[in-house]
């Protein structure tokens, strides 16, 4: 049995920020050969100077959004407005299985390398295209951010303050998304292509991606017409909302009738389930206040922690608000070593994000760093396409490499 799940993989990633990068880190992370294609006369991959950046300096070769979105790959610098980058990538889709690209539609095309040209060349390649809204359909050549999708998905209207404009997620969110999104499709499409032979272009819209995984509302509308209004519920009672507790905020879901009187059990106030004013969720919306008067200094007299295990003590569903330096020490990340040291040449020994799910007979690895710009063009180039190093290095004198 391999030790990689997809070990015989071979993937060429045209991508550029997050959605392609993001999606060949998955498949290289569990096993995959990525050859990351960057283009020499823009400085790479635009993601090297996203950052951040170790002590807030910028550096290409040390970008946070990189490094995390690039572990296991290969870089080869081919510029492919010229005829031998674009010959170059020929000849390593010749050898490929999956091609990752998210320009936009066309794009590719224009150049010659659209699907029906790389086909010919490799008919079972599967050539993965990510674009806002799709290979077709009147938006296809509209330009578009993260914030835009987003958006036009429906989630923003119901994100932010009743009386204030929508807001979004944190940056990038979404295109992580898409990224998944499009590595299950690029799975998928390898399964036929193993199974049945074939190759395939796979049309990936990131506004599709989004709103076939967005949140019910979009099922509630399709099934009953009814459209979700308004941003933020306000809670009914203290036991469902963010409280706050000795040293920050907890999150509280104890608003339905078992989980309520669980809370009640937990905090040592049984009895208040027979109180006529805590009996129903009707009565507890009514007396609100009544019920803060108790429930909120029990929780300023005590730190998250200590909230947060006597109340799952007793199977109530609550967590700590925690920050981005929390979650690293969190026990339950420590215990499972979800997040791994790796050391990069330029950027040096940084903590990292793990593997995405565990699978205990071929497991997600790290088994390089980020590459560095161009790093591999001699080992790709020259060891495996065959080019001589007076070939390389004419190549690169003319711009192509």
């Amino acid at each position: 049995m391999p030790d990689r799940a997809l070990a015989d993989l071979v993937v060429l990633d045209l991508g550029t920020d997050v959605t392609g990068p993001y999606c060949a880190k998955l498949l290289a992370d569990y096993g995959a050969e990525v050859i990351k294609i960057e283009d020499p006369t823009t400085g790479g991959d635009p993601a090297r100077r996203t950052g951040p950046f170790p002590g807030d300096i910028p550096h290409p070769e040390k970008s946070g959004l990189f490094l995390h979105l690039n572990t296991n790959k290969r870089s080869v610098t081919l510029n492919l407005k010229t005829a031998s980058g674009r010959a170059i990538l020929v000849d390593l889709v010749k050898r490929a299985n999956v091609l990752i690209e998210n320009g936009l539609p066309g794009a590719m095309d224009d150049a010659g390398l659209g699907w029906e040209d790389l086909a010919e060349v490799n008919p079972k390649l599967v050539m993965t295209s990510i674009t806002p809204f799709g290979q077709d359909g009147p938006y296809k050549d509209y330009a578009a951010e993260e914030i835009t999708v987003f958006a036009m998905s429906s989630r923003m209207y119901t994100h932010g303050q009743p009386d204030r404009e929508p807001l979004r997620y944190a940056p990038d969110t979404a295109w992580f998304q898409v990224g998944a999104t499009a590595a299950l499709a690029t799975m998928g499409g390898v399964f036929a292509q193993r199974r049945f032979g074939i190759g395939q272009q796979i049309d990936v819209s990131a506004l599709e991606a989004l709103v076939g995984n967005v949140d019910a509302g979009t099922v509630a509308y399709s099934m009953t017409g009814v459209k979700r209004e308004g941003r933020v519920r306000q809670t009914v009672s203290s036991a469902s909302g963010v409280v706050p507790c000795l040293d920050g905020f907890m999150l509280m879901i104890a608003g339905g009738e078992r989980f309520f009187r669980r809370l009640l059990r937990a905090i040592g106030h049984p009895e208040l389930a027979q109180d006529p004013r805590f009996a129903t969720a009707a009565a507890r919306a009514e007396h609100r206040d009544d019920f803060d008067v108790i429930f909120l200094p029990w929780c300023l007299e005590r730190t998250r922690r200590e909230i947060f295990e006597q109340l799952q003590s007793y199977s109530v569903m609550c967590a700590p608000v925690q920050t981005v330096d929390e979650v690293f020490t969190d026990p339950q990340e420590v215990a499972r070593n979800f997040f791994v040291e790796i050391d990069h040449p330029a950027a040096g020994r940084l903590l990292y994000p793990g593997a995405p799910f565990i699978m205990e007979e071929t497991p997600w690895s790290i088994r390089r760093a980020a590459p560095l710009l161009g790093e591999h063009n001699e080992e790709v180039l020259c060891g495996e396409l065959g080019l001589s190093r007076q070939e390389l290095m004419a190549l690169a004198a003319q711009g192509v490499v």
